[in-house]
């Protein structure tokens, strides 16, 4: 459960509307109801009643929508209906495929014709929230330009410990706050002229977006949230000849430590990551034995592998859970599910604390995912759990080095530039071309491996003149952002430090006649620079790429482009040689 949580998630698959709807455009919805009883239900288990009515108009012409709504295991879809057009047949289906990537979430919908303009169709979708722990946000915005919505959260005295935290909120939501006569709290929130919601590329996720409110209170605190979640971890741990599979494993090893790289790299090579997202399943963990049986797990299910055999030979290791930076809230400010997205394995051993996720399969021991970087994990610890804030690494910890040595043949026809490259990579940035190597069939695996270059068009000759481009033009994020619709920030992938080297040996009896300036530029994201040097026989050209914050803000965007522009022109300038005048 890495990578997302559901509550209130806005699918697009059912839409064909991804971008951001205006009052020109053809589907609005009208109006739209959403109103959140909290009711006690039997035993201490109190439960949510929710009712969505929803009024959907064609502006410009005909087309088909298609409202849905989800549940599952601890939601029931009580009654789901709608008027203003024929009939239609609610549709019921998984809303994931069918396979190793579960998802016990449901979907209903129905297709609706509005057949011309003007045409209306309404929406009601009746559900009731049995396990309250589940029922982490409510979302404001919709798929489709809002004229008018009001959401309705009422909350009677006898369950007064749930609070609505409010998320992202901006000028355009009114919020009433009154109590009635039976001490019921009412919360009436009121949108109008709202955008639809927008999947942009690289962007952020919609938690850090969207306005949406947080529901907690049921668990009383962090700790108790973490006791519910370590209990569900509580499952039969007992790997059949553990000890033969932990002897298997670190054969050889000389020391602890090379043990520990052993088995984790074991969890790593040997279990396919997957994802179990929703309900129960999305936070308690497989036992181990049959994660070993089946060769795959969810984040959970390997961290405890990992955690088992870890402590079958006598080291400390604890289960930890996270919320990733996808994740705007902090668990221990918010003790709501919402907050929490992912578990790995924490090692304490010789004073120092090692952040194992074998989700990642090629990260050594030393590393800290960048998901994890800096956010507060809830480590096992008996009763109470340990609230730890993990380092944030130095982006050079996921370093991309390339370096090119070339000779310039000015004999061949045409000139060229012949030689080899090495790469060395470290961190995230070594995970990723590990993964694509891997990912590649093996009948093209040689093609990334091959460091033999010869680069014809970096060079241009002309009456004994040779003008030289030493930029290898290969970088991850060469291109602007394009801003032309954007309305978002802009993620770039990691926090890391690119370096390109390119050495040119030039040939006997010529010299340098230019070598364009030296470049560098700071930015709110991090530093750009380009170097050329001249020595006897040799060109050298290095240009860096340091990314120290990989958020952009929409406002920062043109200068980033802009940045970008600058250290390329710098980087695309030639080194001009001819025959040296003796």
């Amino acid at each position: 459960m890495r990578k997302q949580y559901f509550s209130f998630i806005f699918l697009y698959i059912f839409s064909s509307c991804l971008y951001s709807q205006t009052m020109d455009d053809n589907i609005i919805i009208n109006c739209c109801e959403d109103s959140y009883v909290f009711k006690e239900g039997p035993g201490d288990n109190p439960i949510v009643q929710n009712t969505r009515k929803t009024e959907y108009e064609a502006l410009r012409m005909g087309a088909t929508v298609q409202p849905h709504m989800f549940y599952g295991e601890f939601i029931s879809l009580d009654e789901a209906k709608a008027k203003g057009v024929l009939a239609p047949k609610a549709i019921h289906r998984h809303a994931t495929p069918e396979n190793v990537f579960f998802d016990d979430t449901r979907i209903c919908y129905f297709n609706l014709s509005l057949s011309r303009q003007g045409k209306k169709a309404a929406v009601q979708f009746n559900r009731t929230f049995h396990d309250l722990r589940y029922f982490t946000h409510i979302y404001f915005p919709e798929e489709y330009f809002i004229r008018k919505k009001r959401i309705t959260v009422t909350i009677p005295a006898a369950l007064s410990r749930f609070r609505l935290v409010e998320k992202n909120f901006g000028p355009g939501i009114r919020c009433e706050k009154s109590v009635n006569k039976e001490g019921d709290s009412l919360f009436v929130y009121t949108l109008k002229g709202v955008p639809a919601t927008r999947k942009e590329e690289a962007a952020p996720a919609d938690n850090c977006l969207y306005p949406h409110l947080l529901v907690t209170g049921p668990f009383a605190d962090v700790q108790a949230m973490y006791r519910w979640l370590n209990g569900l971890a509580e499952v039969d741990c007992t790997l059949p000849q553990a000890e033969m599979l932990t002897d298997e494993i670190t054969a050889g090893c000389t020391d602890e430590l090379e043990k520990i790289r052993r088995t984790y790299a074991y969890v790593q090579q040997n279990i396919r990551y997957i994802a179990f997202e929703n309900g129960l399943a999305g936070h308690r963990p497989d036992r181990p034995a049959e994660v070993l049986r089946k060769r795959y797990g969810d984040c959970k299910g390997m961290a405890l592998l990992l955690r088992t055999l870890l402590k079958a030979q006598g080291f400390d290791a604890r289960m930890a859970y996270i919320g990733t930076d996808d994740i705007a809230s902090s668990p221990d400010e918010v003790p709501t599910l919402a907050a929490i997205n992912h578990a790995f394995c924490l090692l304490f051993h010789q004073g120092k604390r090692y952040c194992l996720d074998a989700t990642y399969r090629y990260l050594p021991p030393e590393d800290i995912p960048q998901g994890i970087q800096g956010r507060k994990a809830l480590v096992e610890n008996g009763d109470s759990c340990l609230i730890l804030t993990l380092p944030q690494q130095d982006a050079s910890t996921s370093t991309d080095s390339l370096n090119y040595h070339y000779r310039l043949m000015t004999d061949s026809n045409p000139p060229t530039l012949k030689g080899t490259a090495i790469r060395v990579s470290t961190g995230e940035y070594k995970e990723y071309l590990l993964s694509l190597y891997h990912d590649t069939p093996k009948e093209k695996q040689t093609d990334l491996l091959n460091n033999q270059i010869n680069n014809t068009a970096a060079v241009q000759s002309a009456d004994g003149e040779y003008c030289l481009e030493a930029d290898p033009h290969e970088d991850f994020f060469h291109q602007p952002i394009d801003t032309t619709r954007r309305k978002q920030d802009y993620l770039l992938p990691w926090r890391c430090r690119i370096v390109r080297e390119v050495t040119i040996d030039i040939p006997q009896g010529y010299a340098v006649s230019y070598l364009p300036a030296d470049f560098h530029i700071e930015t709110n994201q991090g530093i750009l620079s380009c170097s050329y040097r001249a020595g006897a026989g040799y060109i050298h050209f290095r240009k860096v790429m340091e990314i120290r914050r990989k958020r952009i803000p929409l406002a920062l965007i043109p200068a980033w482009n802009d940045a970008l522009r600058q250290w390329k022109k710098a980087c695309n300038e030639q080194i001009v040689i001819r025959q040296s005048t003796l």
